[in-house]
């Protein structure tokens, strides 16, 4: 099985890692058509930033960036595109312009979204963020039980919304709302909340807990956080550097494939 890339298109002026770079019509289009020639499968717009300290846009706000962005980007790639939302009117406006996945962070299972997916025949991410990237939750019972409890509810609500296994993508939230030791428990120990039957994703890309370095320069600690979770059992990776991002998975699926034959 090949992992997944799903490569990262930040049309936002503050993200933290390269925001401003492709805020603009025409150069959120030359980037995707980049990350699709680097080998891509999947390209995720986000117009809100999550970074630590971000100002959240409102839905009307979050709409004017998301519009342009999509208008620009849809039609030049081959690739699906995914939304990083979390309201309901912009995934509807998303699917309206030919987006096929909505990556929602917002930690919720959000019905309205889940049923837009169905009508739509498209896809669902679910993130686990019990309050931010600026916060740290307590886990009485750990992260592990935390977040595996919590993919268990997703399922059972997609099950009542109609949305099928093939539909719904469960995210384990690294960097929200999690300690560092918390985020390093989660990736070691993977495969102890994967379900079976459902897509997951990790979404490592530079993020704080594996960085000693800006993150710009941090794609190699994420090509080897990235590995790992692979070999762990994540389905997709969500990256900025989606060059090293299909190396690093393309031994880790080697890696993972002898394990499972073994």
């Amino acid at each position: 099985m090949k992992t997944l890339i799903m490569g990262i298109l930040n049309y936002t002026p503050d993200s933290f890692s390269d925001g401003g770079l492709y805020n603009t019509p025409d150069l959120a289009a030359e980037r995707a058509v980049e990350i699709e020639s680097l080998g891509a499968d999947i390209i995720d717009i986000g117009c809100n930033s999550t970074r630590p300290g971000a100002d959240i846009l409102s839905c009307d706000e979050e709409l004017k960036r998301l519009v342009p962005a999509l208008r620009s980007v849809i039609g030049k790639v081959r690739i699906p595109v995914s939304v990083d939302t979390f309201y309901p009117e912009c995934a509807a406006e998303a699917f309206r312009q030919g987006a096929e996945i909505i990556n929602d962070v917002s930690g919720e299972f959000n019905p309205e979204i889940a049923a837009l997916a169905v009508k739509h025949s498209c896809k669902y991410i679910v993130t686990h963020n019990p309050g931010g990237a600026d916060f740290t939750a307590e886990y009485p019972r750990g992260v592990i039980a935390s977040v595996r409890e919590f993919f268990e509810d997703c399922v059972k609500k997609a099950e009542k919304c109609g949305l099928d296994r093939s539909s719904l993508i469960l995210d384990p939230g690294f960097g929200f709302g999690k300690s560092e030791s918390d985020n390093y428990e989660l990736l070691s120990n993977l495969s102890l909340v994967k379900i079976e039957g459902y897509a997951l994703l990790a979404a490592l890309s530079r993020k704080r807990f594996i960085r000693s370095c800006p993150p710009a320069r941090s794609d190699w600690a994420t090509s080897a956080a990235n590995a790992l979770a692979i070999i762990n059992g994540a389905d997709m990776i969500r990256v900025h550097n989606v060059e090293a991002a299909v190396q690093s998975a393309a031994v880790a699926d080697k890696i993972r494939k002898g394990r499972e034959n073994g």
